[in-house]
C-alpha cells in the first residue's frame, strides 16, 4: 500500500514540474509553488506517524536508616494528673497554662517526663517524676486549678 501511494505522490509531483498549470487556471497566482505544497502534503499525508515513547523517570529513594525511639510507657492511672479550672478558664487558657506549668516545672526539676530517660536508675526517675508532678501541680494551683 506504502509503495502504491509512493509512485502515485511521486508521478503526481513529476507532472506537476514538467508542466505547471497556467496562471489562469489557479486563479492567477505563480506556477512555482504548487509542487512544493504537493510534496508537503504528501510528506504530511504518507509519511508514517512516530511517536516519542513517553519518558518515565525512576528515582530509587535512598534507604533511611534510623534507631527507634526508646520506649517510653505511658504513664499509669496513679502517676496521672488530673486538673480542673477553679476560676472558668477556657480550654484555649487551660491548654496555654498547662503548657507553661510543664516548661517550668521541667527548668526547675530537669526532667521531662515526655523525653526519654536513656539508662537513668527506676528508684531515679520515679523521684524525679514525682518531683516533676509536685512543681507542676504548685504552678498550676497557683494559677486556679485544682490538681488532683
Amino acid at each position: 500500500m506504502k509503495k502504491v501511494a509512493c509512485a502515485v505522490l511521486i508521478l503526481t509531483m513529476a507532472i506537476f514540474l514538467i508542466s505547471p498549470l497556467p496562471s489562469e487556471a489557479r486563479g492567477g497566482h505563480g506556477g512555482w509553488w504548487v509542487p512544493w505544497a504537493v510534496l508537503g502534503g504528501a510528506a504530511v499525508l504518507a509519511a508514517p506517524y512516530y511517536y516519542a515513547p513517553s519518558t518515565v523517570i525512576i528515582r530509587e529513594q535512598p534507604q533511611v536508616y534510623f534507631q527507634p525511639a526508646q520506649s517510653v510507657t505511658p504513664p499509669s492511672s496513679a502517676e496521672r494528673v488530673f486538673v480542673y479550672p477553679r476560676q472558668n478558664q477556657n480550654e484555649e487558657l487551660q491548654a496555654k497554662d498547662r503548657y507553661e506549668c510543664h516548661s517550668w516545672a521541667v527548668s526547675q526539676i530537669g526532667y521531662d517526663p515526655t523525653q526519654p530517660t536513656g539508662n537513668m536508675p527506676e528508684a531515679r526517675r520515679n523521684q524525679m517524676r514525682a518531683d516533676y508532678q509536685r512543681a507542676q501541680g504548685a504552678c498550676l494551683d497557683g494559677r486556679g486549678y485544682t490538681v488532683k
